[in-house]
């Protein structure tokens, strides 16, 4: 008899979660943040992210680092953020030192949410005084400057880990990746179950209740490594693993490789010293979602472990384990993939280097993450058994057993087999297990199974068709036939 659970056939969905995560918070500005005028970065991410949970078009294209260049397109707009302690600094940032003069044509000057009011007067001010070429209307002053949707305090706070304003920030963040990560996992889990099953009903209740536990790991995973990648041994971190990429990329192979996985990961063709910059923030990154995306996952197992005693510590060290290759090498996939997706995108017009950057990744992370999974779990399967294969053996010889006692026939073998198969899940054996204060004493766990398992067994014999002993009379007619037909 096995385990009638199909939670080892279910794609690995969960192995998503690490790198979507890494992928977006390297497509932000974070690394700038513990930097010093980081909060001008933080103010920059956070005014665009309320632009596109407006429904705006809105770019970051200040990356780039063009002399006097947008740092945002907004609907057409180009938006240069100016974020100072005062509202004279801000606007006195926007001029030149030597001329005077409004150094950023074509642009409005994004501002403090707090300091508004106050940089509209000033403004008004400056073009007064002919220091804004193409304006000589201070009532024009409004047009150019540009309220942000954080305030200067607001911004100061989300470039720190551990306070309301960031972790604020980063729950809204990275809901939009956990939305993606929902969207996907509802998907592959969805047409998974129906190819088994052939039941939509079905398949849409698994795909949901896994897909809402992908993209609640998600949400936690990405709110966590932001507040992480916001510290200072974060950015030790990266000058660590950028000596690494640096002697890799010395090789024309090793070179090519981290110019794809750049490409892959920006959407655009990245070279040089920018490419190795890259890809170290992108590994270190990386290395930081996996591990709490380990821990995230790790969570109900613990519980488990630790409070409701419903698994042993052997069965949570092997689990952790076998989850964290899986996310480790559904990191490793996406990032091999999204380079090879890349550079198949950039070769075919249609498709462009970002589609296939994004593409390839999703399909290494999936692939290669459920396939480090299943080896790491064959190989901890050699070392260590599950809890409940070894409730399996011992189950089984208590249903023989008892078999055996209520003298089943092959029928009702048959249907006790059919029930068994029902009601033995993994929350059954879970719960047993509970019951029997873990597997130290195998008697215990036999008495627990042979009382969960009797109500089965009593169903069968009371469908049984009531016995009547015949009479002294049948039994004689009976015997009387037996005898004749011996003596013919």
């Amino acid at each position: 008899m096995t385990q009638p659970s199909n939670d080892k056939r279910k794609p690995a969905v969960e192995r998503l979660a690490s790198p979507a995560i890494a992928h977006s918070l390297e497509r932000s500005q974070i690394a700038k943040y513990h930097t010093k005028g980081g909060h001008g970065f933080t103010a920059e991410d956070a005014n665009h992210l309320a632009d596109v949970f407006r429904g705006r078009r809105a770019e970051i294209i200040g990356i780039n680092n063009e002399a006097n260049g947008a740092d945002r397109i907004v609907d057409g707009l180009r938006i240069q953020s100016k974020y100072y302690q005062t509202a004279a600094k801000t606007v006195a940032s926007a001029f030149a030192s030597e001329s005077g003069l409004y150094r950023y044509a074509q642009q409005v000057l994004e501002v403090p949410k707090d300091q508004y009011d106050a940089c509209v007067e000033l403004m008004r001010k400056r073009i007064a005084a002919g220091k804004v070429p193409g304006f000589d209307n201070p009532a024009d002053a409004e047009k150019l400057i540009h309220k942000g949707t954080v305030t200067y305090k607001q911004a100061k706070n989300i470039a720190r880990a551990g306070n309301i304003d960031s972790l604020v920030f980063d729950a809204k963040s990275q809901a939009v990746t956990s939305s993606y990560v929902l969207a996907i996992s509802f998907t592959i889990t969805f047409a998974h179950d129906y190819w088994h099953s052939r039941h939509v009903g079905d398949a849409a209740k698994t795909a949901a209740n896994r897909s809402f536990l992908a993209s609640g790991t998600a949400l936690v995973t990405g709110v966590v490594s932001a507040q992480v990648l916001r510290s200072r041994a974060a950015a030790v971190g990266v000058a660590t693993v950028r000596r690494g990429v640096k002697t890799v990329s010395r090789s024309s192979i090793g070179r090519g490789a981290v110019q794809r996985i750049a490409s892959g990961s920006l959407g655009r063709a990245v070279y040089g010293a920018a490419a190795v910059n890259h890809v170290s923030k992108l590994l270190r990154t990386n290395a930081v979602a996996a591990t709490v995306a380990t821990v995230a996952t790790a969570g109900p197992d613990f519980y488990k472990a630790a409070l409701d005693r419903s698994i042993s510590w052997k069965q949570f060290t092997k689990n952790l384990s076998v989850n964290g290759v899986g996310i480790a090498a559904g990191s490793a996939g996406w990032l091999s993939g999204s380079a090879i997706g890349a550079a198949v995108g950039s070769a075919i017009p249609i498709v462009g280097t970002a589609a296939g950057g994004i593409a390839g990744g999703l399909l290494g992370a999936f692939g290669i993450g459920t396939a480090g999974s299943a080896a790491a779990k064959a190989l901890a399967d050699r070392v260590v058994d599950d809890d409940s294969q070894t409730m399996l053996r011992l189950m089984q010889d208590e249903v023989q057993s008892l078999a055996f006692e209520y003298m089943l026939s092959e029928p009702e073998i048959e249907t006790l087999v059919k029930e068994v198969s029902v009601t033995v899940t993994p929350e059954w054996l879970r719960q047993i297990y509970k019951e029997a204060n873990g597997l130290e004493d195998d008697e215990t766990t036999r008495r627990c199974l042979r009382k969960a398992l009797r109500p089965s067994f009593d169903a069968l014999t009371k469908a049984r068709p009531k016995v009547t002993l015949p009479t002294e009379t049948e039994l004689s007619s009976f015997l009387s036939d037996v005898v004749n037909l011996a003596i013919e």
